[in-house]
């Protein structure tokens, strides 16, 4: 279900059963300011406060309707214009008032009462209430019965009491004063608790007893209840009940919630309105705040909410409604794919944009950056005009730029940020060819100018073909040292001294920057060679010295760190433990290569040729293999932490038991992947990759992540995904027998049909919504896995452990369960035809509103406890009405 809402408001919702109907309650919560300004808070507000000042035995709303309005007060009393004995305090709220009596720690003496302790606050509960243990009425109290301090028995008198009740003798029993709401043990309530006997346990459960009477749900003394619901402006005070204020007068913010929910009936959605009341005010004096509590309910088909698709709440002032048509266009904006997250900032759609605090400030800021840009602009474009003039053309009639760019888009409300960001999805195809009209027609312009000139265009044209930029960056800061000091010499000689230069060549910090830029150049180099246009091998007859000078320094096991191999060719050497650390190789060729052991560490091999090359357990820590073509290859125990993998090819190569933390394969083709007993204790990320047939048997991964991969016979058997997220996933008939996972999930509908987890081990992990149809799950262990809504048609659990696990409206046509182990698990709304369930554990199971048919067997089932009550009944939109 999904939830639209303002800022300020929380949403809960229950679904509950009650005399043959099934109803959803939603309760908006609001928390106000109590004050002139009505402020409201947000959600986030709302909780933080709860935590801090909220009943901790009681929950904020139990999400139940209540037939009766009431209002809570939590806080203290605070003795204004007393010495610190005692204090009365009174709450006035609309037409409903009360007043109690608070005293300071006392004692009784006998039959008298010792003379009560100064205090400066005393809160509010029911601890400070009459009553104690084995008191029914308020067990959490004190008075009724002496308790042990110190060793001996004392006994306490109330601080807050009635003051039409007041205690005057210690066996006296009185009833509790309090403000604060009563659990549902207190006889004040359990007196309307409905009939919960066997034939509820037969015909209702879980169903509300269809006896309750509903002033059950009301936790407030009856003192503080009234039958009709609270407006939302009623006027309020509070005495001796802030710490400031002997009386606090206040107004209830003037607002009411309205609630609308799209209900699907026999595949058609409806947009309905609930009815909702303002039932509770919950006061907080000392703070100044209250939470207005609002609440309705719906007839609803499904007992778990499945057919309400989503809800959307709204805040208004009273008086000044909204038209429905209006959050009909509000739900269309939010549901939006495009523009639906944007749309959802929009606070003033569904509260009073008075009292709403925005989501995003549209207040025009500062921006130097921007400023800079755009005066950088007008003087290049000053310039232009003026060259353009100096060679006797009108800079207006085409020939230069206009005297004023375009003006920076001005975001001033949430319209026109969707306003711009459409415009410019609009306008980009005409940018881009106008873009590349506007390149072809220079080029064609500068070309025919060379040509009368009969200079050479082809070195222009290599120039932004990138072929001169290929391979690793040139070093440059010793040579500009030296051509510096070339100049030097040169001016000397002259007779002309040049200071300036060599000012900068004894300075420190330009020498520093000189050398940072240098190696920043090849630091970038290194990540990202692979994006780069390839270079070319060498020529043959430079290939082949620089081939005898790497044999003769291998032989003398000398090694090539940071050595510039690029382009060329080393296919069939043997460079056995060769130390390459750094080495700069892309594009070489290292077909029929051994490479077992060698140290690759931060090498560059991007764009390589790997063909039937041997690496086992060499170190290719950080090293770039992007866009490289490996193939037949073993990389068997290969470090391969950090390494570049992105847009590579990978044919048949064997990563056996090899390391792969933090390994990067965006982009990357792969076929017969082989990573059996790979480990990686860093997060993988699998994105969009085609992983069909590849290997993970005996991996252990500490987290992993496979996005929309297609693992079509892929092979997980005895596998260790420790956390693991296999989101959107295509699966067919993948191998996951034994797999072992500690926390993970299949999710967004993954298509896992005839996958076979036979003897898997993954309790708790979601496979909520996956087609499993065809699945084996032979003695898997499945406590506590959901699979909800999931296609288990002629899927195999025979002796799996699924204690606990969740098959709701799961369909089991077909499915074999005999003798699995599905004590405590819940099948409600499952579909069961022709399904085998013999001599299954089926204790404390829920089968409530199963959908039978065909021949389904129980026969030798453990079926003690087993809950078959309620019955399925399809719903029909006829029965259903607003509650």
């Amino acid at each position: 279900m999904k939830v639209l809402k303002p800022h300020c408001t929380s949403l809960l919702s229950r679904c509950f059963e009650f005399r043959s109907a099934t109803r959803m309650v939603f309760s908006v919560l609001v928390m106000a300011e109590l004050g002139s300004s009505r402020k409201l808070y947000s959600e986030k507000e709302l909780w933080q406060f709860w935590a801090e000042h909220g009943d901790a035995e009681m929950p904020l709303d139990e999400s139940i309707v209540r037939t009766r309005a009431e209002y809570l007060i939590s806080g203290f009393a605070f003795p204004h214009d007393t010495e610190g004995y005692g204090c009365t305090v009174a709450a006035r709220v609309g037409e409903l008032g009360k007043q109690l009596s608070v005293f300071g720690d006392r004692l009784w003496q006998g039959d008298s009462l010792s003379k009560p302790a100064r205090f400066d606050r005393m809160p509010l509960s029911w601890r400070q209430a009459y009553g104690g243990e084995g008191f029914a009425s308020n067990p959490a109290g004190k008075g009724a019965a002496p308790v042990e301090v110190d060793g001996g028995l004392l006994r306490f008198a109330p601080n807050v009491e009635d003051p039409a009740d007041l205690i005057v003798t210690p066996a006296q029993k009185v009833t509790p004063a309090g403000f604060g709401a009563m659990d549902a043990s207190r006889p004040q309530r359990a007196k309307y608790l409905g009939s919960y006997d066997e034939a509820w346990l037969k015909n209702d459960f879980p169903a509300v007893a269809s006896d309750t009477d509903w002033r059950f749900f009301n936790t407030a003394p009856e003192d503080q209840q009234q039958p009709a619901p609270f407006r939302g402006d009623e006027e309020c005070a509070f005495r001796n009940m802030h710490p400031v204020h002997p009386l606090l007068d206040a107004r209830l913010p003037g607002i009411r919630s309205r609630v609308f929910m799209t209900h699907r009936l026999q595949g058609q959605d409806k947009f309905k309105e609930v009815a909702m009341r303002l039932n509770t005010l919950h006061f907080f004096p000392a703070a100044e705040r209250v939470i207005l509590i609002f609440q309705g309910m719906h007839d609803i088909a499904e007992d778990d909410g499945a057919d309400v698709m989503d809800v959307m709440c709204a805040v208004e002032h009273l008086g000044r409604p909204r038209a429905d048509a209006h959050y009909v266009e509000v739900r269309e904006k939010r549901i939006g794919r495009e523009f639906g997250a944007i749309e959802s900032l929009r606070e003033e759609d569904l509260s009073p944009a008075d009292l709403s605090v925005p989501l995003i400030d549209f207040r025009k800021v500062g921006n130097r950056a921007l400023e800079r840009g755009v005066l950088r602009g007008e003087r290049e474009r000053a310039a232009a005009r003026e060259l353009v003039s100096a060679h006797g053309l009108d800079p207006d009639d085409g020939h230069g730029p206009p005297v004023k760019g375009p003006a920076p888009e001005e975001i001033k409300s949430l319209d026109d940020l969707i306003r711009v960001q459409k415009e410019t999805a609009a306008k980009a195809p005409a940018l881009r060819a106008e873009a590349e009209g506007a390149k072809q027609k220079n080029l064609k312009e500068i070309k025919a100018v060379l040509e009368r000139e009969n200079a050479d265009f082809s070195l222009i044209e290599r120039e932004m073909s990138g072929v001169d930029t290929r391979g690793p960056p040139k070093p440059w800061a010793q040579d500009l040292r030296d051509d510096f000091a070339a100049m030097i010499a040169r001016g000397k000689a002259a007779g002309t001294d040049v200071p300036e230069l060599a000012d900068m060549l004894g300075d420190p910090e330009i020498m520093a920057r000189w050398d940072d830029g240098q190696r920043a150049e090849m630091t970038a180099y290194r990540t990202t060679a692979h994006w780069r246009q390839p270079v070319d091998s060498l020529p043959d007859a430079e290939s082949d010295a620089l081939r005898q000078r790497v044999l003769a320094r291998h032989a003398q096991k000398a090694g090539f760190r940071d050595w510039d191999l690029s382009g060329a060719n080393l296919a069939g050497l043997d460079l056995q433990g060769a130390d390459l650390a750094g080495a700069l190789m892309e594009g070489v060729n290292l077909t029929g290569a051994n490479l077992a052991g060698a140290n690759l560490q931060d090498a560059v091999l991007a764009h390589a040729t790997l063909q039937s090359t041997h690496c086992a357990g060499a170190d290719l820590r950080n090293a770039n293999l992007g866009g490289a073509h490996i193939e037949k290859s073993d990389l068997d125990r290969a470090n391969l932490a950090g390494a570049i993998f992105s847009g590579a090819t990978l044919v048949e190569v064997s990563w056996r038991s090899a390391r792969l933390d933090g390994v990067r394969l965006d982009g990357a083709s792969t076929r017969a992947l082989d990573c059996t007993g790979a480990t990686a204790s860093e997060m993988l990320t699998f994105y969009k990759l085609d992983l069909s047939g590849c290997v993970f048997a005996g991996a252990h991964f500490s987290g992993c992540t496979f996005l929309e991969c297609k693992l079509e016979g892929a092979d997980f058997s005895e596998a260790r995904l420790d956390k693991c997220a296999f989101v959107g996933v295509t699966a067919p008939r993948a191998r996951f027998r034994g797999l072992r996972i500690q926390s993970g999930c299949f999710i967004q509908a993954c298509d896992l049909a005839g996958t076979d987890f036979s003897s898997a081990e993954v309790s708790n992990v979601n496979f909520r919504d996956a087609r499993l149809a065809g699945s084996v799950f032979r003695a898997a262990v499945l406590q506590g896995a959901d699979f909800s809504n999931c296609d288990l048609s002629q899927a195999d659990f025979h002796q799996a452990d699924a204690r606990q696990a969740r098959f709701v409206r799961a369909d089991l046509t077909g499915a074999r369960l005999a003798s699995a182990n599905l004590s405590g698990a819940v099948l409600q709304h499952a579909r069961l035809v022709d399904t085998d369930m013999r001599h299954a554990n089926l204790f404390q199971s829920d089968f409530a509103r199963v959908r039978v048919s065909g021949n389904v067997q129980v026969d030798g089932a453990l079926t003690t406890r087993m809950r078959t009550y309620p019955r399925y009944r399809a719903p029909s939109e006829g029965q259903l009405h607003h509650g």
